[in-house]
């Protein structure tokens, strides 16, 4: 009970940094935005990085019905196949990749990992949340082409403007539960102490 109370304690001090930093992300994510734009800094991103993530979008697609063929090159990501014959072109920029959500995962990661952790598990920590937040961003993109494609632009926008930040905020407090349960060791007089959950089955 002591060691779920100490991850709980953790989860909300990490939470709490969380929210606090959301405003001045989504602020300093505007601003960034502009500069990239203006310097043409993206230019790299959306040429190589976007239609590889496209691709990877159009292969979840598949799971709901939904096929999609991606379009290097051209000013929209990708073409969704509608019945009829007809399509629906897709657009994917660099700034729709999730590159915030990076950032808040690594202002995370300095408060989350300070204390008597070992090397490897905060390795494992900083692994898994780098996956974790890729992944998530793919089912956020592919999740507003469903919408666009079953439903209207209206309600993808709608996901796409107010809930990029609410799944970042999720898996978030999602990764760190699991990272302080299962994943992060603490040395304690020269032995390494297992994580909570592995202490209490033992």
């Amino acid at each position: 009970m002591r060691g779920s109370k100490q991850v709980f304690k953790k989860i909300f001090a990490v939470t709490a940094v969380v929210l606090a930093v959301l405003p001045v992300l989504v602020t300093f994510s505007a601003i960034l935005t502009s500069v990239f734009n203006r310097m043409q800094w993206y230019i790299w991103i959306q040429d190589n990085v976007v239609p590889f993530e496209a691709r990877l979008v159009a292969v979840l697609l598949r799971v709901v019905g939904i096929h999609g063929v991606v379009t290097p090159g051209q000013t929209f990501a990708m073409l969704l196949e509608r019945p009829g014959a007809d399509w629906l072109p897709v657009q994917l920029s660099w700034n729709c990749l999730g590159w915030q959500s990076l950032i808040l995962l690594a202002l995370t990661l300095v408060t989350g990992l300070r204390g008597p952790y070992t090397l490897f598990s905060k390795l494992e920590v900083i692994v898994f949340g780098v996956l974790g937040t890729f992944l998530s961003n793919l089912f956020r993109m592919a999740l507003i082409t469903s919408l666009a494609y079953y439903w209207n632009n209206v309600a993808a926008m709608i996901i796409h403007d107010y809930f990029a930040m609410f799944v970042a905020l999720i898996w978030m407090v999602f990764f760190w539960w699991f990272s302080y349960a299962y994943l992060l060791d603490e040395k304690i007089s020269g032995y390494v102490r297992a994580s909570s959950t592995e202490a209490r089955s033992a």
